[in-house]
């Protein structure tokens, strides 16, 4: 089986950018966004930091306050960065 820690640790590197450049695209700052999401400051910190795993649901409510939308794109079809991270 296949070891894809390192493409975990990349992707979510790629994530948590992509959050944060949202994020003051949208002039959000951390606070808000715990208010937005309901998740404590704190955790989302831990989160950004790498100290803690974030969980899918806590993902899902940042895609929402934020305005993304979470797709699953199929690695064939797929034309950005991740395509890059051996996710295929």
């Amino acid at each position: 089986m296949a070891n894809f820690d390192n493409s975990a640790d990349m992707g979510k590197q790629m994530i948590f950018k992509f959050i944060k450049e949202r994020m003051e695209e949208k002039k959000i700052t951390e606070f808000e966004l715990a208010n937005l999401t309901g998740v404590p400051r704190s955790t989302l910190n831990r989160n950004f930091k790498g100290e803690t795993e974030i969980t899918f649901s806590t993902i899902l409510k940042i895609c929402g306050a934020l305005e993304i939308r979470p797709y699953f794109v199929p690695a064939e079809i797929d034309k950005n960065e991740f395509k890059r991270l051996f996710f295929n």
